[in-house]
């Protein structure tokens, strides 16, 4: 491996909001299989919206940011239906979320409002998750190929994320997500989810796959793209009956960083570890080269921020004298 190839392939990625950073990402949903809609459908839901996502001040050592949808529209079967923004926005409201930069939500004060039905991977608490904060990373310097998992809970029952770091080149990191869940719940007569068996008439347990890729800018601190594709296969069981069928949903989610000003990384409660990426290597990959070839012990001044991470790659560069090559 080149030096040059070796300092691009580790950092510590991390979100980076703060106070006057604005954001609009375009958000495109597509549901197709049975929906819960107008007691049961097979069809194709299509939802595409904008979303504002401002930063705000850190506070107490976390990051915290402002989202809301501006603009909604919603399809099914390619015919367009009379929901408006204010409709949405009664589910989907303004919401601030404070997290860590590495991604986790550390609060979130979205109300705890339930949608009328169930859709597999989709929480009015969890808006976030699914635009503007994807994705969570490990908090420490990460290496091309690296994998790590994260939980978080949609409706009540645990999403896993598998995650592999495919690629960090240019201040981009490529980050391949797999997700799994499952969960079962009770369903009236209307497919409403309840929570009193003597309402329900069917049992539902559904099991959810689905992989894709996030986009990440680690010079700003922001997703700049995420693209997942779930599949969710639901078997369900009547109460009185003991009958079974089945249903299925694939849901494609498509998300687009569309703009973004005042765009300045801030790193409240960032780890302070060695942070080794593309944008600190050029500036020393010549130093280590003319090392490398001169043989130099000590470490220029100019380097001596990056002396502890370089000594673990380059351990000769702790030894007190070291022969010139001839």
């Amino acid at each position: 491996m080149s030096l040059l190839s070796f300092s691009v392939l580790i950092a510590q990625v991390a979100y980076g909001f703060g106070a006057g950073m604005s954001l609009t990402y375009d958000v495109n949903v597509k549901f197709d299989g049975f929906l819960p809609l107008f007691g049961g459908n097979e069809g194709i839901v299509d939802v595409a919206m904008t979303v504002g996502v401002n930063g705000q001040e850190p506070t107490d050592g976390a990051l915290k940011a402002t989202s809301e949808i501006r603009t909604f529209d919603l399809k099914f079967n390619e015919a367009s239906l009379p929901v408006t923004l204010d409709n949405v926005t009664q589910f989907f409201p303004k919401t601030t979320v404070t997290l860590s930069p590495a991604g986790k939500i550390l609060s979130n004060d979205a109300p705890d409002r339930k949608l009328p039905v169930r859709l597999p991977g989709l929480d009015v608490k969890r808006f976030p998750d699914i635009t503007y904060v994807p994705i969570e990373f490990p908090g420490e310097e990460t290496a091309e190929g690296a994998t790590w998992s994260f939980e978080r809970d949609f409706g009540g029952a645990p999403l896993v994320y598998d995650c592999t770091l495919v690629s960090l080149t240019n201040g981009t990191a490529q980050i391949a997500v797999k997700v799994r869940q499952e969960f079962t719940v009770l369903e009236n007569p209307a497919l409403e989810v309840v929570t009193d068996r003597a309402e329900a008439v069917s049992e539902v347990k559904t099991t959810l796959k689905g992989e894709g890729k996030v986009t990440f800018d680690t010079v700003r601190g922001l997703a700049t793209a995420s693209h997942m594709t779930n599949e969710a296969v639901s078997d369900v069981k009547n109460l009185a009956s003991g009958a079974t069928s089945q249903r299925k949903l694939k849901t494609v989610y498509q998300v687009e960083l569309k703009g973004a000003s005042g765009a300045t990384k801030v790193t409240a409660a960032r780890s302070k570890g060695w942070q080794f990426n593309w944008d600190t290597g050029r500036a020393f990959v010549a130093w280590i080269q003319m090392a490398v070839h001169f043989g130099l012990a000590a470490l220029p001044r100019e380097i001596e921020r990056w002396a502890p991470g370089l000594k673990q790659v380059f351990p000769w560069l702790s030894q007190e004298k070291r022969p010139a090559r001839r």
